[in-house]
């Protein structure tokens, strides 16, 4: 199911946002993600980076499940006015929870609103970005899945 991704079982949405919903809080006391396999359970601990537009970027994690399909995690904040990014075509599969904010997802031509506890599906191959519309920061959490996700 992972390898295409043109199609989500729920089972495999409910994991995915589950996932999600689990590194939502920072909390102290967490491992440091070290890379590799996923074969064990465990909490990571985000890494701040700071990107050039302004915005921030807490990178979770980069690995590969048990059973085979590359994982990469991260959560961003985009503050009010922050400029958009130009629009890119991924070669992997994207799960984005928007948590605090509201932005714009564009894709296919169209313009999607998205508020507060919505999450965005970005299917392999498309073209796409987001940003920020609100007056306050963004805040959203993406789950890259399969095809060019680095494998660690």
């Amino acid at each position: 199911m992972m390898a295409g991704m043109s199609e989500m079982s729920r089972r495999d949405f409910g994991a995915a946002l589950a996932m999600l919903a689990a590194i939502g809080a920072k909390a102290e006391g967490q491992v440091a993600w070290d890379g590799g396999s996923l074969g064990k359970s465990k909490v990571f601990a985000p890494a701040l980076v700071k990107q050039a537009n302004g915005s921030e970027r807490w990178v979770v994690l980069d690995g590969t499940f048990a059973t085979g399909e590359a994982v990469s995690m991260h959560e961003s904040v985009a503050p009010a006015g922050t400029p958009k990014v130009a629009a890119h075509v991924i070669k992997h599969s994207e799960l984005i929870v928007v948590v605090e904010g509201t932005m714009a997802f564009e894709h296919d031509g169209v313009v999607d609103p998205v508020q507060a506890g919505s999450v965005i599906y970005v299917a392999y191959g498309t073209n796409h970005r987001v940003w920020n519309t609100g007056e306050t920061a963004a805040r959203y959490v993406v789950m890259q899945m399969g095809g060019d996700t680095k494998k660690t």
